[in-house]
């Protein structure tokens, strides 16, 4: 029997009642499938006290939510990196869980080095010699998804097709330029479907978006009343190793707001769109054929677990083919097929079992410690932990209040029409702040 592990998780998730399911989950997944470890999971929006860099660990993982930090700007990410210097001095084993690797991915591989981290789960594998050039070299990378299925999601009672009020259901945010072609799709594909699924008489529940941002059972609750799911590659493609067009995109659409694609393209990154594809299967992939909504997807990869007229209606990015996937939707025989043999194929997959996931890297963590000699204290860890908890616990209580009305008052400020409106709407802002316990 493995002795209990002591394991640091860093991320960024959030308030986590305000967090998609599908990345709650995937930040908490080892204490959910392994409880018997003993674990610190500490959110790095707030500073990390310093009675936790000296625990005894066994493991440090850095979550994708972690890792989003190489994006906060040059200061702001040397100041991350100063105060977990701990990390990169620490001998436990390191376990990073990137996501979004195109972005900045020569900051991530110079990091991923700096630290000595032992693996890096990539959900990128097929372009492993442009995103990591120098960790390839000396570190360990195994494949990953950027979501799992767990047995809450394969539970959920799944809604009758004939009984489901939407034609077809889906959220996208629009994208900046700079995820490339790729990721304008992801969003222009549900403005040009939402027209001609109106002109062909079908009811949707299409946004494109903040506006249209659904968590929790919402989200799933949209899905389970969709016959079906519109979906889009999700990714990137383009190559930005440091940034460098992330920011002269958001330089020239400040003085250029009405630029379209082409012309950012033109002025932005000209010749280095469609280079590279990166893609992979999405969690909003998973959780449509976990719940059986049929799905309407812009033919890709998928990672090469679902494919086209065997799990899926493809469409193309223009929605040109509008006609032949709407006459698709009307084969019963067609759609119910699709949809059952999508399910299955998403349930054969043993490495998309969130329990799958969770028992490798408890695995790998439990070998690597005996390789490296990693000697730890659980008592000294239990005794940091319940530290941590009794201080942090309502720190972040707080921190998530201030958070929400936060959002609060930025709703008001931009509904508001009238100076009258808004001073009523801060007295009661102000007020839930005093009550603050």
């Amino acid at each position: 029997m493995m002795d209990r592990l002591n394991i640091l998780v860093l991320h960024r998730l959030g308030d986590p009642e305000l967090s998609p399911i599908f990345l709650r989950r995937h930040v908490f997944v080892l204490k959910e499938y392994f409880p018997q470890h003993n674990y610190i999971y500490h959110d790095a929006e707030l500073p990390l006290p310093e009675f936790v860099h000296d625990a005894s660990y066994d493991a440090i993982i850095l979550d994708v939510t972690f890792l989003c930090m190489r994006w906060a700007g040059s200061e702001a990410f040397a100041r991350m990196r100063n105060d977990y210097m701990f990390v990169k001095e620490s001998g436990a084993v390191k376990l990073a869980f990137p996501q979004d690797e195109y972005d900045c991915s020569g900051i991530l591989d110079d990091w991923m080095c700096d630290w000595n981290v032992d693996v890096v789960f990539s959900v990128l594998t097929q372009h492993l010699e442009v995103i990591y050039p120098k960790y390839g070299l000396r570190g360990e990378i195994r494949h990953a998804y950027t979501g799992y299925i767990d047995e809450r999601l394969i539970d959920i009672p799944r809604r009758a097709f004939s009984d489901r009020p939407i034609d077809i259901g889906y959220r996208a945010r629009k994208l900046p330029p700079y995820f490339g072609r790729l990721g304008e799709t992801k969003w222009s594909v549900g403005i040009l479907i939402a027209q001609r699924a109106r002109e062909a008489g079908l009811a949707t529940d299409i946004v494109v978006g903040d506006g249209g941002t659904l968590l929790g059972q919402a989200w799933l609750d949209m899905i389970n009343n969709s016959k079906f799911t519109l979906g889009a590659n999700s990714g990137s493609s383009m190559l930005d190793p440091f940034g460098d067009i992330q920011r002269s995109v958001k330089v020239y659409l400040a003085s250029h707001p009405l630029a379209d694609f082409a012309e950012v393209e033109q002025h932005c990154f000209s010749g280095q769109d469609g280079k590279y594809s990166f893609t992979a299967i999405s969690p909003r992939v998973l959780e449509a054929g976990l719940l059986e909504s049929g799905q309407l997807l812009v033919e890709g990869e998928y990672s090469k677990i679902i494919r086209p007229w065997e799990h899926y209606i493809p469409i193309r990015s223009d929605a040109s083919d509008f006609a032949v996937a709407h006459e698709a939707m009307q084969d019963k025989a067609l759609v119910a097929r699709l949809i059952k043999d999508c399910r299955s194929a998403l349930l054969d997959f043993a490495e998309l079992r969130a329990s799958f996931h969770a028992s490798q890297c408890i695995d790998l963590i439990g070998d690597m410690k005996s390789r490296k000699a990693v000697v730890s204290s659980c008592d000294a860890f239990v005794t940091a932990a319940n530290r941590y908890d009794r201080k942090m616990a309502p720190a972040f209580r707080i921190h998530w209040k201030r958070q929400a009305i936060k959002r609060r008052l930025a709703r008001i400020i931009n509904k508001s029409d009238h100076l009258i409106l808004l001073k009523d709407s801060l007295l009661s802002v102000l007020r839930a702040a005093r009550s603050w316990k």
